[in-house]
């Protein structure tokens, strides 16, 4: 069943690169999406996030009985054999619980994170509001911009997101949700003399 709904969402990022200039750097196959599921009772809630799997390359140069040796841990994950650059988290049944626009809204504000650059990295501002920028309205009122800009270019954009979200919520309780596998570092060594 979640494979369904990471194949739909998957589908929902790939429309929105294609039909969002704004998102045009994005490369869908390098996103992934996963679920996770949310603390039930508590008032304010996270419906989603993105994490970042940055190329670069962490690692220590070392010397070893006259050779130089540099080690280098990566944190790339392969999903269905494509490099990901980008995880984004639904947490579920909150995510399934909002409006049809208030879910878009969500995956275009985790999508807007993603650095112009696609490297893996997280976009950044300026000053102590790094996340969203100095204002937080600002940004929210940007990602409905967008979404209305989307909407009024693909109005059949993400059916499957209007479905009935008490369905989907009696169906997320009583199925375990599989975990994402945790990406391991890989240590590569390179020796020269």
């Amino acid at each position: 069943m979640f494979e369904t709904y990471i194949t739909a969402m998957n589908s929902v990022i790939a429309d929105i690169a294609s039909n969002v200039e704004e998102f045009s750097y994005i490369d869908p196959e390098q996103i992934t999406v996963n679920f996770k599921k949310s603390r039930e009772g508590v008032g304010e809630e996270v419906w989603a996030e993105i994490t970042g799997l940055s190329e670069e390359d962490y690692g220590s140069v070392q010397q070893r009985e006259g050779r130089m040796e540099m080690y280098f841990y990566s944190n790339s994950l392969l999903f269905n054999g494509t490099p990901v650059k980008y995880i984004i988290d639904f947490y579920v049944p909150v995510f399934f619980n909002l409006s049809f626009k208030d879910k878009l809204t969500t995956i275009f504000h985790e999508l807007y994170h993603v650095s112009p650059r696609f490297d893996g990295d997280l976009r950044l501002f300026k000053g102590k509001a790094y996340k969203h920028g100095p204002s937080m309205e600002k940004y929210d009122k940007y990602m409905e911009y967008l979404v209305d800009k989307y909407l009024a270019r693909v109005p059949e954009a993400a059916e499957f997101l209007k479905s009935d979200s008490g369905k989907i919520t009696d169906q997320m309780k009583t199925f375990k949700i599989p975990r994402m596998p945790k990406q391991e570092p890989m240590l590569v060594r390179i020796t020269w003399c």
